[in-house]
């Protein structure tokens, strides 16, 4: 029997940082067929790797690193045809082509400086042998006006561009075939999930440059997220315009291809992302990624279930609870496979012809660490109006168990977005934590996604209210199942899961901690210093300014610390665009001043998410110790770092 908290756990900060040496998404050559996937290195650099022999190959070199910085969230910096890569160089943002891995990889774009050009989701158009590619231009951006918007055509030669598309703020999903080029667009103040229009444009060849004419509206009034052109005639889209992302076939506007009553195709707006659904040619059959499914339907008959593939993982011992960028090539699938308690996030295939899966990447963890780990349990709770919903992570550790009579510590984990989601996985910085002795809670309170639109919207002109009264209605309802000890009760989370952190600790008296990872505590000075990507998201969040300035004001943490009574620490990247330093600063120095225990730790050269070894492992252990000196309690491990906490 030992105290919670206090338990000594095989989960290292170095096994947690390992787990950030995998796979994050995946491409196919669009000629060869070949599968690339991308890896986010310990080091902070993202490489690129694919398959020779049964050997797995890196192409990124020393120096480079696969990042786009378009919306500031990136995704889909890299592509591949016909042998030869084609990637956004994280600290220029330049449009680099790599022929092999040995190759050095060659610039086609110009370096202005400032990565002051970017680029996101890019192909190379056979016809007219062009890279045609979504370009972020900040070259005028300044206080008084945003950066520009834009899909661009690129000479993948001379690297000369010109501009196919624009005046939409926002572009997305953009695919062309031939002289058909389809793509999904938005204007503020709506964000992707809100309102977008899916659009198609004739591309022509005129004085030397490719241009797009004829264009037409195909879709609008709902949420597009993604889009294709499986065959000439015809195209698909995602969209929530039942109430739930579906997919949906052209010429069948009236009712989706496959339609289940939960969001399917990898709903996730934030980021370029992965693709939620593909074009089985071979088969003429759509394969679908869904909650635990994997869905094949027929083309030709909407409505129509062929079969479920992740009965093939299951086989093999696999159980994926989410399933995301999907990709065929001929009759194999390739998918990345998510929640699976056993394993690490995993990049598969399935032979449609023989119902065998192969796994690229060893996605189980050793022995050592198995032992330490247990299933999550899904939860859905009371909220007054109806269900908000979470994953729960109890303690778990084979040479422990509490003392009698006691309960765990309760870690409450809150997403970022505000319109994010909890995602069940093998998360090792969990699991650092229940190894430990900790409860943990990651919630999806109302206003996140996964459930629905209608769930989705509550949160309208509702943040800072029903997250905060959510991650209260989670932390009473796992008290009074007994699950929890009601006086230890720390919640954290990053972004607007920051924000969420400081003022559940401010306008709530349930918890007694938090971290809050670069967080938001001044409302009105995010709406006023963000990214144009987020420029306007607080209208449907909180309400529009001028005019609805006392509700920022009213929800800000920053306005109202005096009303604190809780532990707070902060943890910030000094090159945050998202969410600047200066609101971590402002926070702490109110917070310390007020004689509360807290800390603050600026991490340097890391943005919107921590992504270097070291910073990761230091902000992990920097919160496990807070909260064992707020609640009285030693830990186990030798001190991993110096910390310098305030007023403890």
């Amino acid at each position: 029997m030992s105290t919670y908290g206090t338990w000594k756990s095989n989960i290292t900060l170095d096994d947690v940082t390992s787990e950030s040496c995998k796979v994050c998404s995946a491409v196919l050559d669009a000629v060869t067929g070949k599968l690339f996937w991308d890896v986010r290195k310990p080091n902070g650099s993202t490489v690129i790797f694919s398959r020779q022999d049964g050997i797995d190959v890196e192409w990124t070199p020393d120096g480079f690193s696969a990042v786009s910085r378009v919306h500031e969230y990136g995704g889909g910096a890299y592509f591949a045809h016909d042998g030869t890569v084609y990637f956004v160089n994280k600290s220029d943002q330049v449009l680099y082509k790599q022929d092999s891995p040995k190759a050095k990889p060659v610039a086609i774009t110009e370096d202005l400086g400032d990565s002051n050009l970017r680029y996101a989701i890019g192909h190379l158009n056979k016809t007219f042998n062009k890279i045609i590619v979504v370009r972020e231009d900040h070259r005028k951006a300044d206080k008084e006006h945003y950066c520009i918007n834009t899909i661009v055509a690129i000479d993948p030669t001379t690297g000369e561009q010109n501009i196919l598309i624009e005046g939409a703020d926002f572009y997305r999903s953009m695919k062309s075939c031939g002289n058909r080029l389809i793509y999904v667009s938005w204007d503020m103040p709506n964000m992707p999930w809100d309102t977008t229009s899916l659009s198609e444009a004739e591309l022509v060849m005129k004085d030397g440059k490719l241009v797009a004419e004829n264009i037409k509206v195909l879709q609008t009034g709902n949420s597009i997220l993604q889009a294709s052109i499986p065959l000439e005639d015809s195209y698909l889209y995602l969209s929530d315009k039942n109430g739930y992302y579906n997919v949906w076939k052209s010429g069948n506007d009236d009712k989706p291809h496959f339609h289940v009553k939960q969001e399917s195709g990898s709903p996730y707006g934030w980021d370029f992302g992965m693709p939620g659904y593909a074009y089985v040619k071979s088969k003429n059959q759509i394969v679908i990624g869904a909650k635990k499914k994997l869905l094949l339907v027929d083309y030709s008959a909407p409505q129509t279930r062929d079969r479920n593939l992740a009965k093939i993982c299951k086989q093999q011992n696999y159980r994926f609870k989410v399933f995301a960028n999907i990709l065929c090539h001929g009759n194999v699938v390739y998918f990345i496979g998510l929640g699976d308690t056993g394993h690490l996030p995993t990049l598969a295939k399935i032979d449609l012809n023989t119902n065998l899966m192969t796994v690229y990447n060893d996605s189980t963890p050793g022995e050592s660490i198995s032992r330490y780990i247990s299933a999550v349990q899904d939860v859905s709770f009371d909220t007054g109006d109806g269900k908000a919903y979470g994953f729960y992570y109890p303690p778990c550790n084979p040479d422990f168990e509490g003392e009698p009579g006691t309960k765990p510590p309760l870690l409450m984990k809150v997403h970022g977005g505000p319109t994010g989601m909890a995602e069940p996985s093998l998360d090792l910085k969990i699991r650092y934590f229940t190894s430990r002795g900790f409860a943990v809670f990651d919630l999806d309170y109302r206003g996140s996604s996964g459930y629905g639109r209608d769930f989705r919207r509550k949160l309208y002109k509702m943040w800072g209210v029903y997250d905060l009264d959510d991650a209260v209605n989670a932390a009473n309802y796992l008290v009074n199942e007994g699950l929890v000890d009601p006086e230890m009760l720390a919640v954290s989370g990053g972004s607007s899961g920051g924000y969420t952190t400081m003022a559940v600790l401010v306008f709530r008296n349930t918890f007694k901690a938090g971290v809050s990872y670069y967080g938001i505590s001044d409302l009105k000075l995010l709406a006023q210093d963000t990214h144009k990507f987020e420029a306007r998201y607080l209208d449907q969040m909180v309400g529009k300014l001028p005019e609805d300035e006392a509700i920022y004001n009213e929800r800000s943490p920053y306005e109202h610390v005096d009303k604190i009574t809780g532990a707070l620490g902060f943890l910030q990247g000094s090159d945050d665009k998202v969410v600047p330093p200066p609101q971590s600063r402002s926070m702490h120095g109110e917070v310390k001043t007020k004689g509360l225990p807290t800390y603050y730790i600026e991490f340097e050269g890391e943005g919107h998410g921590f992504v270097k070894e070291d910073s990761v492992k230091r902000a992990i252990y920097s919160e496990i110790l807070f909260y064992s000196k707020v609640f009285g309690f030693v830990l186990a491990d030798e001190p991993a770092y110096d910390i310098d906490f305030d007023n403890i």
